[in-house]
């Protein structure tokens, strides 16, 4: 058997049949990568969608505690985040009390503190809640998470509370969203 092997040339391949099972594979695998991207696209625009959905809603509470007309039962301070197009440094922070407006740039969580409440001593005592109000502009998402953790704890020290003397001042934090540059 061996040989007429020898004298019998290779058998010749196959082009077509090889060249239509390669494409069926490729057709299938593009199939799947659009199925997926596909997906991708819908999940981004539901993501997209409730992030809208979410910035609508804080924005309305923004605007409630600005102008509500319970607005003399507690007083607001604006803490606002500056981002990188900003006028101010990248990730510092506007304060804007009733009377005082300055920038600040922490380098951690005490020194945040020890800033704020620099800011706040000159301000006059909130008649009742305040309201630390927590904006931002392009920030990082990293630098924002840092900021509302400092501000949390800003809001539960109690030397902040206890600044003015007498009864402590209750201080809470609320969430204003986005909002483009403030200016001075």
């Amino acid at each position: 058997m061996n040989r007429f092997r020898k004298n019998l040339r290779p058998l010749a391949p196959r082009p077509g049949v090889f060249r239509r099972r390669m494409i069926l594979q490729l057709t299938s695998l593009l199939d799947l990568l659009l199925i997926i991207v596909f997906v991708q696209y819908l999940e981004m625009q539901r993501v997209s969608a409730n992030e809208a959905d979410h910035r609508r809603d804080v924005e309305a509470q923004r605007d409630r505690l600005l102008s509500g007309e319970r607005h003399d039962l507690y007083e607001v301070w604006q803490v606002h985040i500056n981002g990188n197009k900003s006028v101010y440094p990248d990730g510092s922070a506007l304060i804007t009390s009733a009377t005082q407006k300055k920038v600040i740039t922490p380098r951690d969580a005490a020194d945040f503190l020890s800033q704020l409440n620099d800011v706040m001593k000159y301000s006059p005592r909130p008649t009742g809640t305040c309201i630390l109000l927590l904006t931002w502009d392009n920030v990082r998402r990293d630098a924002l998470e840092t900021i509302r953790s400092d501000l949390g704890a800003a809001a539960n020290n109690p030397e902040l509370k206890n600044a003015w003397g007498g009864t402590p001042v209750r201080f809470e934090v609320v969430e204003g969203g986005f909002l483009p540059e403030s200016q001075p």
